[in-house]
């Protein structure tokens, strides 16, 4: 094999490792997705009821499951617990907190592991800023902020499942001809256009002066995040997210297969916002990891998070005739003027 040819050779076979290294990574990180917010108990209970319906599994023995169901009728709540459905409480949340922990440390652990151990030294190769990483102070603070937020996240997620399987009231539906096929088809695309719009509002907000200080702060403090950076944020703006994206289960009809496929495709692709790592869109509607990254990296522009529609909508897409930096507010950048002020902001 001549030199060119081993050359070639050799940057195929390179190309074909970062690619298989990619799928994998994203394998991963959809496997992440599911516990890094504490949900995926209840990804997996409704699984479970779309595949069995209503009653979930055959003999299923979950503590408090269906209680209060006989033959089609209302049994009266023993105690406290049952009143408000919340049966078996303990044991829901307690597998929610082990499972989701398993496969935050698991999971994305080994994503840290591979990316910004094992490759740190090419980072030039997949690294959105290679010549940038977090100070091994901001690393665990990222990390312990994510950690306390999945709890969080899983002991909310562990009364939800509570709540749904000792037959609390949800608009939750599991058969399709309940609604019918135009119904369910239209749902898929509102429920996506809803949570963008839930996520690119609050965000936006959250970069309003007196809350960007108070709250927002935090998650900025990680211009080149990893991971774990996805929810490595204030509490209180983690619960906001989290309390619109669950709330249309309350008061708009919606197929259990709609809802988690889009709430699995939400906690993902803000993952892999977070990586730092340089992908590619997959589907014409998403950006590429670096629309986000270049909003850790330059503050208040790009405030979506799946999509651009909304900051183009709004003129907040970043722009190269424009210059930002953490003390220009508004989305929209200032003009790009060779004066020191400017330069120092970028």
């Amino acid at each position: 094999m001549g030199g060119e040819d081993s050359k070639n050779y050799s940057s195929f076979t390179q190309g074909l490792r970062n690619r298989l290294a990619v799928a994998v990574g994203s394998f991963m990180t959809a496997i992440l997705a599911t516990g890094i917010r504490g949900d995926w108990l209840l990804f997996y209970i409704q699984i479970q009821k779309l595949w069995y319906g209503e009653s979930l599994i055959p003999g299923a023995t979950l503590p408090g499951l269906d209680r209060g169901r006989e033959n089609g009728s209302t049994v009266q709540p023993e105690n406290l617990l049952e009143r408000y459905h919340m049966q078996g409480i303990g044991f829901y949340i307690l597998q929610s907190l082990l499972g989701g922990f398993v496969i935050l440390y698991g999971v994305g652990g080994w994503l840290k592991w591979y990316f910004y151990i094992q490759r740190r030294d090419r980072a030039a190769e997949w690294k959105c800023q290679p010549d940038r990483f977090l100070t091994p102070e901001d690393d665990r603070l990222e990390f312990r902020l994510g950690s306390m937020n999945m709890a969080i996240g899983s002991v909310l997620s562990g009364i939800l499942v509570t709540y749904i399987n000792n037959g609390g009231e949800t608009k939750l539906y599991y058969n399709i001809s309940d609604y019918g096929w135009i119904y369910f088809l239209l749902s898929i695309p509102v429920n996506y256009v809803y949570n963008e719009a839930a996520a690119y509002y609050s965000h936006k907000a959250m970069h309003y002066p007196p809350w960007y200080k108070r709250y927002h702060k935090l998650h900025h403090r990680f211009k080149c995040p990893t991971p774990f950076g996805a929810v490595a944020m204030h509490p209180y703006e983690f619960l906001t997210l989290q309390f619109l994206i669950e709330l249309p289960l309350f008061f708009v009809p919606m197929h259990a297969g709609v809802f988690i496929f889009w709430l699995i495709y939400g906690y993902y692709y803000s993952i892999l916002d977070h990586s730092g790592i340089h992908l590619d869109p997959l589907w014409p509607w998403q950006p590429a990891v670096i629309f986000h990254d270049n909003h850790h990296k330059f503050f208040h522009c790009n405030f979506g998070f799946n999509t651009e529609l909304f900051d183009k909508l709004h003129g907040t897409l970043m722009r190269n005739d424009r210059y930002y930096s953490e003390t220009v507010f508004g989305g929209q950048g200032a003009p790009k003027t060779p004066t020191p002020s400017n330069k120092k902001g970028k």
